[in-house]
């Protein structure tokens, strides 16, 4: 527990889909609810990618498409977080997008010196989350010469770096605090790790509640999802004990043996379940976003091959039916769970906190289901993109169309 909350870890290079989770980290950071965003745009993600001025970037899609290229190369990309106290963050005057981005700039350094990365060769982007309770600014950087890949960075060196951190944040205020103590002003001069120590674990004894609560938030950050998906941000607002019952009261319409998919599902309960990923799709708005977002890019990649432009609309439609298939599948899956449950322990008891876990965990799976196909849709798009950059003719174009329209609806 600290007035300043630092965490620092990467994936590991050599992990097949570690460049798909680099790249979805990105846009979690810079896109996430409670983002605060650059002016004019939908995104907060700004840094420096080369050595300069720091910029607010056009697009958070250039930084993740570069990041993701270094991570095929096996580049560490690290991800990091500091974070405040409400209170701590207002004396420091950290209040706006701007006050955010003029505070990593001048620590970002740090960062770089303690982890081996020389200021030339250091790129990064930033996004800052204006939550109430901890606001906080998510770093990702990289070595853009690394030499060797690493599978391991000593813990110290992120305790190294929030030590640091708080003697360039607080200097004013280690310094009255010694002075307070009648230290000599003399070693005002020099502020050591341990005077470092001293002024942390009294500041943690003047405010014991707010700091412990930092960092079980905190804590909650550092989840190691497929994306970073913090799942109580999306259900703020959200009686997952309506939608639980709602949930529970579909299994029992629920055939008890053999296999449970969409397509094999009768009239009325295949009705149901529509109107439970209609209400899932109204209540959590960012389960909608990415749908919207996946059936964008999904259209825009059959009109590479489609030549009539009348068509998207219904490319962009047949997304979305895309999408709500595999949500359905992914509700009827925890349905089958429960209902594999019931069976092996006869009668098992599913009190309200238990359906509300199970509706938690559907709901859970569906976001980072969702991420994952957002992620690989734009990846093909990209890939797709590049090779129709050269000149083909109308009928090879309708070709690899029809090879590739109904690509993903097996999943």
């Amino acid at each position: 527990m600290s007035i300043l909350m630092y965490k620092q870890r990467f994936r590991p290079p050599n992990y097949k889909k570690t460049p798909k989770c680099n790249y979805a980290h990105i846009r979690y950071i810079a896109t996430r609810p409670g983002a605060s965003k650059n002016e004019g745009m939908r995104h907060g993600l700004f840094g420096k990618l080369e050595p300069g001025e720091l910029i607010e970037f056009e697009s958070w899609q250039e930084v993740a498409k570069e990041v993701r290229e270094l991570s095929y190369k096996k580049v560490n990309i690290f991800r990091s977080i500091i974070s405040f106290a409400p209170k701590t963050a207002e004396e420091l005057g950290l209040k706006d997008h701007n006050s955010w981005e003029e505070y990593i700039e001048r620590h970002i350094g740090v960062l770089a010196i303690k982890n081996g990365i020389s200021q030339k060769n250091l790129a990064w982007a930033c996004a800052h989350h204006n939550e109430a309770s901890h606001p906080h600014i998510h770093i990702v950087f990289w070595d853009k010469n690394q030499k060797t890949m690493k599978n391991f960075v000593k813990p110290q060196i992120a305790d190294s770096i929030r030590i640091q951190l708080i003697k360039e944040t607080f200097t004013e205020r280690i310094e009255a605090f010694l002075l307070k103590k009648d230290q000599n002003k003399n070693e005002l001069k020099v502020i050591t790790d341990e005077i470092v120590k001293e002024f942390d674990d009294n500041m943690k004894s003047m405010y014991p509640k707010e700091y412990k609560r930092l960092k079980e938030l905190v804590g909650d950050i550092d989840v190691d999802e497929l994306s970073d998906i913090q799942i109580n941000q999306f259900l703020e607002g959200i009686n997952l004990s309506t939608l639980s019952v709602r949930l529970f009261q579909l299994k029992e319409k629920m055939p008890k043996k053999g296999r449970l998919y969409y397509q094999l599902l009768e009239g009325d309960v295949k009705d149901e379940v529509d109107g439970l990923i209609a209400d899932l799709k109204k209540d959590i708005p960012h389960i909608q976003a990415l749908i919207e977002e996946y059936a964008e890019v999904k259209a825009n990649l059959a009109m590479l091959y489609d030549t009539d432009p009348e068509n998207l609309v219904k490319h962009r439609e047949k997304a979305v039916i895309e999408m709500d298939k595999l949500i359905a599948n992914k509700l009827l899956r925890v349905i089958k769970g429960i209902l594999n449950k019931e069976y092996e322990s006869n009668r098992f008891e599913f009190n309200e906190g238990r359906r509300v876990f199970y509706t938690n965990q559907m709901i859970s799976e569906i976001l980072l289901m969702l991420e994952q196909n957002v992620s690989d849709i734009d990846s093909e798009y990209e890939i797709r993109n590049k090779a129709m950059g050269t000149e083909l003719s109308k009928r090879a174009r309708k070709e690899l169309y029809l090879r590739n329209k109904d690509k993903g609806m097996e999943k």
